[in-house]
């Protein structure tokens, strides 16, 4: 199963916004990894950047990270 995210301009610096300045961890994580995967970095670079496994990067785009952010 491929893992792979399409963001719009005002998506990725909504992101980088929230990588930087949202109050929990948890959150900055999954939106520094949407942002990667958004440039194209492969999910397991973007694992090993983050500290996280891959599994856990292609659940958030699949299973809920992108669906509550755009439900917003």
């Amino acid at each position: 199963m491929k893992c792979v995210v399409e963001l719009s301009e005002a998506e990725e610096m909504t992101l980088q916004q929230l990588s930087i300045n949202h109050m929990h961890r948890d959150t900055r994580t999954r939106a520094a990894a949407l942002s990667l995967r958004g440039h194209r970095i492969k999910r397991k670079l973007t694992a090993g950047q983050l500290g996280v496994s891959g599994q856990s990067v292609c659940d958030w785009l699949t299973h809920g990270a992108t669906a509550a952010w755009t439900a917003r």
